[in-house]
């Protein structure tokens, strides 16, 4: 069930050579399988598990895709800031390409009716005043709700907590 309402200007296609002159922007080696990982979630309208990436992989020119390696692929994705991991109150991590150099961190929607979690990018969050000598690496916001699609298709879908 895609929500491309959403975001619908996340949704264009991304060349190889554009995923690539990324890659290569921040002077890390390029291999096929960072293009393709890194192309896929920029051109994803929403976070994607790694299921659903190997999925999107292997369904395109890709072909088959070890698990690991696509999780070691993702990995360094995070920690180069290309991407970021989200984690909602179903634990399961799903992964966002940071689409330009200026990406902030942002909060997340989680829709527990179809499990979808939505990037909000343009809402902000304050950082919170921490204690002397502790510094922030990053901050996770994720709001549990029922997103819009599913609030039409049936209003007590929703599990309450």
């Amino acid at each position: 069930m895609a929500h491309s309402s959403l975001h619908p200007t996340l949704t264009a296609e991304v060349s190889d050579a554009e995923a690539a002159q990324r890659l290569r922007a921040i002077g890390q080696r390029i291999t096929r399988l960072r293009v393709a990982v890194f192309k896929t979630l920029l051109a994803a309208e929403q976070p994607l598990s790694h299921p659903e990436l190997q999925q999107r992989l292997e369904a395109s020119e890709t072909g088959a895709v070890d698990r690991v390696s696509l999780y070691r692929n993702l990995e360094w994705l995070v920690q180069t800031g290309l991407a970021h991991r989200i984690t909602a109150d179903d634990r399961i991590w799903r992964f966002s390409a940071h689409r330009d150099e200026t990406a902030t961190q942002h909060p997340h929607f989680h829709c527990v009716a179809c499990r979808q979690v939505f990037c909000l990018p343009e809402s902000s969050v304050p950082t919170p005043p921490l204690p002397a000598d502790y510094s922030m690496i990053e901050m996770e916001l994720v709001v549990n709700g029922v997103c819009a699609q599913c609030g039409k298709e049936a209003p007590k879908k929703a599990s309450q907590h």
